[in-house]
């Protein structure tokens, strides 16, 4: 009976620690959130509302009359090209430029050499007014807007950004402005000031964009960086020994720490070196690859 009652308690033993070094982690492990991380491209952006400001000119009809339009929308002029008629009146451009029919009564307030007046107030100002308008093209009165030359060669994007983010806008620096209608434009930086508790960042472009004398105001991604890598949750991003990494399951379903060399973060996700990064002695250090699982949330 001895002899059965020590091998009982052999056995008992046994299971016990069985259960405890291989079921208990892995019951744990089943109420930790895990995701399984993919290679893409994370833009670190910002939404805010921005101004166009351009060179333009209206030209406004003689006398009243039909009016015939003899170019097209968006047509680059030499100075003195036939624009338009207006009761058989002919309507010749000054300047060279792009013909828009769209106009908004601030064509002169709203210019590059104002850029330093132009105050936040003024998105309440275009909202009070009757906004962006067709140019008449049936019969006109007499200073009826006809057309308006638009200078394509530089033209600019005033916005505000809190001023923590628009530490990131240096002078010079290249950004990318998505318009959200299927456009998106490089631009630079051309000047970031202190406005109040915000900081105003003027961007200034010479490339042409299609719809760019269509908007006086208009939402818009500004968007700082572009980074491809491995798309992590910023929360699985910890420390250990003074080491940046995320936590990865194994096959076995044991976490295992990695470190991670995050380019960019936009908030809730960030992006990371793939497959291996270079560490600040020039040594090679391998981490995350495409479609490893990842731990959600360590615990710190």
């Amino acid at each position: 009976m001895t002899t059965k009652k020590g091998v009982l308690i052999f056995a008992l033993l046994f299971i016990a620690f069985y259960v405890l070094i291989y079921v208990v982690p892995t019951v744990s492990d089943i109420f930790q959130q895990t995701y399984i991380a993919e290679y893409g491209t994370l833009d670190v952006s910002y939404e805010t509302d921005c101004i166009f400001v351009r060179g333009e000119s209206l030209y406004k009809a003689p006398s009243a009359g039909s009016v015939d339009r003899k170019v097209n929308a968006g047509d680059l002029m030499r100075p003195g090209s036939l624009i338009a008629t207006v009761g058989g009146k002919e309507m010749y451009n000054n300047e060279s430029g792009i013909v828009s029919y769209y106009y908004d009564g601030f064509e002169d307030k709203i210019t590059p050499d104002k850029l330093a007046d132009i105050k936040k107030s003024f998105f309440d100002e275009f909202k009070e007014g009757p906004g962006v308008q067709d140019a008449v093209s049936g019969n006109a009165e007499s200073s009826n807007v006809i057309f308006k030359i638009v200078d394509r060669s530089k033209w600019y994007l005033v916005c505000w950004l809190d001023s923590k983010d628009a530490e990131r806008f240096t002078e010079g620096s290249r950004i990318t402005v998505d318009f959200k209608d299927g456009n998106s434009v490089k631009m630079s930086v051309y000047s970031a000031s202190k406005d109040e508790k915000q900081t105003k960042i003027v961007l200034s472009c010479d490339r042409y964009y299609e719809s760019f004398d269509r908007y006086r105001v208009k939402e818009c991604s500004v968007i700082y960086s572009s980074n491809s890598g491995i798309i992590v949750n910023t929360d699985s991003i910890c420390k250990k020994d003074g080491q940046t990494g995320v936590y990865v399951i194994d096959k076995f379903g044991k976490a295992n720490f990695t470190p991670v060399l995050v380019y960019a973060t936009n908030g809730n996700k960030s992006v990371v070196a793939r497959n291996y990064f270079y560490d600040s002695e020039g040594y090679p250090v391998e981490t995350v690859k495409n479609y490893v699982e990842i731990l959600k949330k360590p615990k710190q």
